[in-house]
């Protein structure tokens, strides 16, 4: 049997079925292949840059396919088809040496392009900055609320020696626990919400805002 198959194969009628499969494979590649990237170009075309360049190289894939099947009609048919072969490689030929002079010449600016993993990386330390920006705002924030609520609590306690009858000391009295509940239920959300979520490197505000 193995014996068989090698003849079949070193035959010349083997060597042709070989030669016909291997330019139909070859050439169904080379054109499922630039198909594909002209799918790719235009779902992708706002992302992928360059798209003349990635033209280019679908049409040198697509002459190479044709080159293929000049051959595989070549071997099927037994006749040289000359004309069509020589129209077809000087069409290769030129987009080859085109695609190829083309790559050489946007090679610097192609190496100069951001990767995806280091725009994600650049991405993700501008938020990390953003965040970082926007806690220091919400704690500055906290700080100086807590801050107002004790001052206003200190002027009502000072009015409330300084003031006369009991209605007046009952409203500033009423008044000063208002905002002493306020502080209390502000500190309380704000250690919760920001200063605890927030890393120790920076504990001075999250004292200042506890104790208001």
């Amino acid at each position: 049997m193995l014996s068989q198959l090698i003849a079949l194969c070193t035959s010349y009628q083997g060597q042709l079925w070989i030669t016909l499969w291997s330019d139909l494979a070859i050439a169904v590649a080379y054109f499922a292949i630039p198909i594909t990237m002209l799918v790719v170009l235009h779902d992708r075309r706002h992302d992928i840059p360059y798209p003349w360049l990635w033209t280019l190289f679908v049409t040198f894939i697509v002459a190479c396919g044709l080159t293929h099947v000049v051959h595989l009609f070549s071997a099927y048919m037994g006749v040289e088809y000359a004309g069509t072969q020589a129209v077809i490689e000087v069409i290769t030929a030129l987009a080859s040496v085109g695609t190829a002079i083309a790559f050489m010449i946007i090679m610097p600016q192609i190496k100069t392009l951001p990767s995806p993993w280091q725009q994600q990386r650049k991405l993700e330390n501008l938020v990390d900055a953003r965040t970082e920006e926007k806690d220091r705002l919400i704690r500055e924030i906290n700080h100086r609320i807590g801050n107002q609520l004790q001052i206003l609590s200190s002027i009502v306690s000072i009015e409330m020696r300084r003031a006369q009858g009991e209605e007046a000391l009952d409203l500033l009295h009423r008044f000063r626990n208002e905002l002493v509940t306020m502080g209390e239920q502000h500190t309380r959300l704000s250690q919760k919400d920001y200063l605890a979520l927030h890393d120790d490197d920076d504990p001075a505000p999250s004292k200042t805002v506890a104790t208001n």
